[in-house]
């Protein structure tokens, strides 16, 4: 057998949205609104203050598009443009009656180009994705016996990712490392960031060659299955966050006089981030699937999942051994010691049909599982790692952030060395399936988990809270005119902060689950689901820079206990296939029609106070909320949320707004296809395709701007009263969409 396939998404006039956020004509000429700096003399008859251009960000200033439509927005449109080729042969040969061969072959390369994915200014820095990946596998069945059955397989799988940008160095005013080749970026508060996009280049390759067998054994009442497999695991991994080096501005007015908060990226000579992780797989299960009574049956398994210590072959890996004290030394493996030893899962599950009539049917199971770290979770521990070194530069120099010596090296997420427990989950369920009548069924069921040793993101040299006047604090603010803040001492007073994913998290997740299914018949089939669910954690993420947001008080991990990041409260979705029933005619037989609706709850969303109010450096502070949840929304993408609802905690305390309190608006989508079977001759057909998606054309908004305002010292955050920065002029509004606009794809199909 051989198939191949070619999907190519041709460039549309229609595809993502965004709304960018840019500078007037005013600001291009280095007036601003007099409210917003008030320092400045202000020409009353214009309203307007002269802040003037700095020669260092004028040409960067150039870069954006003036506005084009209210609030000093600008719309933007570009095509996401796919394509993908895919190949899959297979061959089977019969040696014997007992004897059977079968290889398989899978090539699978895509291309992805996001426009927005660098800077919503288009098209000035789209990303381009790349994956190439390959799958073969052998596999010998042997009939040993009527009852005894062995599947011998070999196989070898490789996926290889890179994430590369479109127009690596166009722009010479954010050529910051013109030797890099690549583009910087720029970040200012209360506009839209411009420039390339942190996460490239990237590469990720993976080689994995498993050996497993497999041994079905039926007697009597019972069917057990016994296996295992050995694999040895190649990750070879390079990652040059932050390459083109990036600014951040705390305001308009900051960056029209040329004066950066933040820069971060990669130190001169210390880019080396190619890391080699060598390791080896050894699974093994037994599983019987028994029947107890005529009612009843049970199934029972356990398997145990080993991973060895990673290790590297020629790219050293460093480690601080006992943080936060001591400097960074070469290690020989990823861990200390190897977490993996103990990953025993017990199962255990059974379905009955309590009369015997097998119209109802009562399931249910519980088990532990296991999730064995992977490269995925500990590689970013070790590739941003010395001898590659990210520098965090407050208030640096422009352009120039390294004028002298170079600063310590930073840690952005770096794995515990010292990690000794596995993330694992505890799931259960539970749920009852009547037939109602003929071919429909209805489900009810109710779905628990419980992880525990979670992977989170904490500073484990923090600093140490103090008692005044009765409240814990982290700091004090300044005296003498100064603003900010004076932290309290760290856990290691002579390091920084030092940022580490450990197994430190945990969740919970508690679901009510009902579904209606119609099987075909007379010309129809449909299925309806509605999923009532709460997920809680204090960390949601499960990789590398995507194991969330670091914990805000890192002494205490429930302070970040909220809803999970992937929380939807509410989810129902229907679709279903009619068949037509026309007949009699070539040009009236053979359409069908189908579709599909999704209506969701909107993800959680988590405002920020956009600057340290504490003194400890941690940029996701929360603030106060003094409104009910219900009165905060205001239904309006241009103002999500009411700004008055929020305000500044106590000067060096942290708010009391619990993480993903808030939601963003939620996702109501339609498909639809009719189509349409012709039959030719005996073996030939003609398939023809109309399928609309997004039918209707409903906008489906992204999360509103959450960061409440920038540490400039004139006014207060969001109209608190107690110090704090310039409010953000974007906080609660919508710029993105998550889905695209209505497409309509045609297509025909000549199967012979």
């Amino acid at each position: 057998m051989f198939f191949f396939a070619n999907d190519e998404e041709l460039k549309r006039n229609l595809g993502r949205t965004v709304i960018a956020i840019v500078p007037d004509a005013n600001a291009h000429q280095g007036l601003l609104p007099c409210a917003s700096v008030p320092s400045v003399p202000c020409n009353f008859t214009t309203g307007l203050a002269s802040v003037g251009v700095s020669p260092k960000t004028a040409a960067i200033l150039a870069l954006y598009p003036l506005p084009t439509g209210p609030g000093n927005t600008l719309p933007q449109v570009d095509s996401e443009i796919g394509s993908e080729n895919y190949l899959l042969g297979r061959v089977d040969y019969t040696l014997s009656d007992k004897d059977s061969l079968f290889f398989r072959y899978v090539r699978d390369f895509a291309d992805t180009t996001l426009p927005f994915f660098g800077s919503p200014i288009s098209p000035r820095w789209p990303e381009v994705g790349q994956t190439r990946n390959q799958f073969a596998t052998i596999e010998h069945r042997r009939i040993i016996n009527p009852t005894l059955v062995n599947l011998l397989r070999v196989s070898f799988t490789r996926s290889r990712e890179t994430d590369v940008q479109g127009k690596p160095d166009q722009v010479a005013a954010l050529d910051f490392f013109p030797e890099r080749h690549q583009n910087g970026g720029v970040n200012i508060t209360g506009l839209t960031n411009i420039g390339t996009s942190i996460y490239a280049p990237l590469l990720e390759v993976q080689n994995k060659f498993p050996i497993a067998d497999d041994v079905i054994w039926t007697k009597g009442a019972h069917s057990v299955k016994i296996g295992g497999v050995f694999s040895r695991v190649q990750s070879n991994f390079q990652q040059q966050g932050w390459w083109g080096g990036f600014y951040t501005f705390p305001s308009l007015t900051a960056f029209l006089q040329g004066n950066p908060s933040l820069f971060q990226g990669p130190e001169p000579g210390l880019t080396d981030s190619y890391r080699d992780f060598r390791e080896f797989e050894v699974d093994g299960y037994i599983h019987d699937e028994w029947k107890a009574l005529p009612k009843l049956t049970v199934n029972i398994g356990l398997r145990y999942e080993f991973i060895s210590n990673p290790h590297t072959v020629k790219h050293p890996i460093n480690a601080i051994i006992h943080p936060p004290f001591g400097t960074y030394q070469s290690v020989s493996n990823v861990f200390a010691s190897n977490p993996a030893v103990r990953n025993f899962d017990p199962r255990v599950g059974l379905a009955f049909d309590p009369f015997k009539d097998h119209k109802t049917s009562i399931r249910a199971g519980a088990g532990i599982f296991f999730n064995p770290i992977r490269a995925r979770s500990y590689a970013s521990g070790y590739y941003f790692n010395t001898p590659y070194a990210l520098a965090f530069i407050p208030n640096p120099q422009f352009p120039n952030p390294f004028p002298g010596a170079l600063p310590p090296p930073a840690q952005l997420v770096g794995i515990d060395y010292n990690t000794s427990q596995t993330p694992r989950m505890y799931q259960w369920n539970i749920n009852i399936q009547r037939e109602l009548f003929a071919a429909t069924t209805l489900t009810v069921g109710y779905v628990g988990s419980r992880g525990v040793h979670l992977y989170g993101n904490r500073d484990i040299n923090p600093i140490q809270p103090s008692i005044v006047n009765g409240a814990t604090v982290f700091g004090v603010p300044r005296g003498g005119g100064l603003t900010g803040f004076t932290s309290n001492p760290r856990l290691n007073p002579a390091a920084s902060s030092l940022s580490s994913a450990g197994t430190v998290a945990d969740s919970n997740y508690n679901s009510l689950q009902v579904g209606l299914n119609r099987r075909f018949t007379k010309g129809l089939q449909a299925q309806a689901s509605y999923t009532w669910s709460k997920c809680m954690d204090d960390a949601s993420g499960t990789s590398g820079l995507e194991a969330g947001q670091p914990w805000t008080y890192p002494l205490n991990g429930s302070f970040d206990r909220g809803r999970c990041q992937f929380d939807r409260p509410q989810v129902f979705k229907l679709s279903g296939v009619y068949a037509l029933p026309f007949r009699g005619n070539r040009l009236v037989s053979g359409w069908q029609l189908s579709g599909g609706l999704t209506e969701q709850s909107g993800p959680p969303w988590n405002p920020i106070i956009g600057f340290d109010q504490t003194g400890n450096t941690i940029a996701n502070q929360r603030p106060n909320i003094n409104a009910p949840a219900g009165s905060i929304y205001t239904g309006n993408i241009n103002q999500w949320a009411t700004p008055g609802a929020f305000a500044l905690p106590a000067a060096g305390a942290f708010g009391n707004l619990q993480r993903n309190y808030l939601h963003g608006p939620g996702i109501s989508n339609l498909d639809f296809s009719a189509s349409k079977e012709t039959r030719i001759m005996e073996q030939l057909r003609l398939q023809f395709r109309a399928e609309f998606f997004n039918l209707f054309n409903h906008a489906d908004f992204g999360l509103p701007g959450g960061i409440g305002g920038s540490a400039a010292p004139n006014s207060a955050f969001l109209q608190a009263a107690n110090g704090g920065g310039v409010p953000n002029s974007v906080f609660g509004k919508i710029t993105t969409t998550t889905n695209n606009s209505r497409q309509i794809q045609l297509a025909l199909k000549l199967i012979f």
